[in-house]
């Protein structure tokens, strides 16, 4: 068994023998005529060699608890996706690995096949490339459980780019069609509940199941109004100021009262209360819960608030995510520009 580094044509790469096999692992580190460039090029190849060297050595091409060694792909994502809800993209995607990964073995699993079978996904005219970047990503986490589980010591999807998640449209509503809703209240004690529920959530950026759990005790009124709560979805507990209107909405009660009753206790899909209500107050937008969340941001944005305020207001994790709404809005690209200083032509001479 050994791992050593060759150069070929100005790369550097790693030359793996054992057990009668040799492989080339590409380092993707080039050398240059520069003498500290090339002496900084192949003093991280040593670092990758040693790294690679020690993974051979745990057993074949990776493989480090033997009694383990023929897993089949398929048999290990089964072991996985039982401790996953029925809705994660695993329960999904397990028909269309079965039918590409056959026998395969989690030991045989390489940077190749994983090239194919991201191919495989693209190639399905049901995937849209969003559920097939989503479908890629379950495969490769089960391949993350192996390592930690030692079956293997290195997820190959290291090598490998993921498929490319195209950038979401966050739909929100303007200030016109908030406005709009607002005068056109749903009928009905659960509907009226949802036209409450909805326009509170534009103010607050809760999502549904944080605002169908929100007691009256969670909204503290003194000194100031503000909401302090743990998120259902990330557990991260978010402060978020409480105005006027909101306040308004939400009404008084006991401590230990939901605010918004209905939504826990009712089963009933809000989608077509949703359609009626906005059929009934001129909006064209597909409205759905999660636009109220949407609105918040982009409206905070677009009056200005700094994206990192933004962010914790939402309970992001990473600015990252909260980017995405500053992307969404047209009203603060139209703000910056027309802040632009006028230039008027003097007449021609």
């Amino acid at each position: 068994m050994s791992v050593k580094i060759r150069e070929s044509q100005g790369m550097l790469y790693l030359d793996i023998y054992v057990r009668g096999a040799r492989k080339w692992e590409s380092t993707g580190i080039s050398v240059t005529a520069d003498p500290k460039q090339a002496k900084e090029a192949w003093r991280m190849a040593e670092a990758m060699r040693a790294k690679r060297e020690l993974e051979v050595a745990a057993g074949a091409w990776g493989l480090v608890d033997s009694s383990r060694s023929a897993v089949g792909l398929v048999a290990y994502a089964e072991e996985v996706q039982a401790t996953k809800k029925t809705k994660a993209h695993l329960y999904k995607v397990m028909p269309y690995l079965k039918e590409f990964a056959g026998e395969i073995q989690l030991r045989a699993v390489d940077a190749d096949w994983l090239e194919r079978w991201k191919a495989f996904l693209l190639s399905r005219p049901t995937l849209a490339q969003i559920t097939a970047a989503h479908y890629y990503g379950a495969v490769v986490h089960v391949l993350h459980r192996a390592v930690r589980a030692k079956i293997i010591a290195r997820n190959p999807s290291a090598d490998v780019l993921n498929i490319h998640e195209p950038e979401p449209i966050k739909a929100y509503l303007t200030q016109e069609e908030v406005a709009l809703l607002a005068a056109h209240p749903l009928g009905g004690e659960l509907g009226y509940e949802i036209y409450r529920s909805f326009l509170f959530a534009c103010l607050v950026g809760l999502r549904v199941s944080d605002i169908s759990r929100l007691t009256f005790g969670q909204i503290e009124r003194k000194p100031r109004a503000h909401i302090i709560r743990r998120q259902q979805k990330t557990k991260e507990v978010v402060w978020i100021p409480v105005n006027d209107s909101a306040l308004a909405i939400a009404g008084k009660g006991k401590a230990a009262d939901l605010v918004f009753p209905r939504l826990s206790k009712s089963k009933t899909c809000a989608t077509q209360y949703f359609r009626t209500w906005a059929k009934t107050a001129g909006v064209e937008k597909k409205i759905g819960w999660h636009m109220s969340r949407h609105t918040f941001a982009v409206r905070l944005l677009e009056e200005g608030v700094d994206i990192y305020t933004v962010s914790k207001l939402l309970g992001h994790r990473d600015l990252e995510t909260t980017m995405a709404y500053a992307k969404a809005t047209e009203g603060m690209k139209r703000k910056a520009v027309e802040a632009l200083p006028e230039i008027k032509l003097e007449a021609k001479p």
